[in-house]
């Protein structure tokens, strides 16, 4: 499960973040999954709690996911579509040739502050 590599990766950049900029404590981590990203936000959910406990730059902290849309823009007629919702497959040509825009993100969106 990758997924617990990731959250290593989140406390990695977190701490750096912290020491950057003089932060005690965080209360929150906003990270954007992409839908066809690889990524199960389920247990990265599951898992958080764990290492927010263990792991001294997440302590305290919650995890707050936004997920990104798959959208793909189809090679033969140039309509943009929702890649999940119709299965790869462009909704008005039929054709599977497409260019991804959106969905295979993974990143830190923001990292929240208690504000003093």
């Amino acid at each position: 499960m990758h997924e617990m590599t990731l959250i290593y990766g989140i406390a990695e950049t977190v701490e750096k973040a912290e020491k950057a900029n003089g932060i005690d404590h965080i209360d929150a981590v906003v990270i954007q999954v992409g839908e066809i990203s690889g990524v199960v936000p389920e247990f990265l959910e599951n898992y958080y709690p764990m290492f927010a406990e263990t792991l001294e730059p997440l302590k305290g902290s919650e995890l707050i996911i936004e997920m990104i849309p798959a959208v793909g823009r189809c090679n033969d007629c140039d309509t943009i579509f929702d890649i999940v919702k119709h299965e790869g497959k462009c909704p008005d040509c039929g054709s599977w040739h497409k260019e991804v825009l959106s969905g295979r993100d993974f990143l830190i969106k923001e990292i929240r502050v208690r504000e003093e």
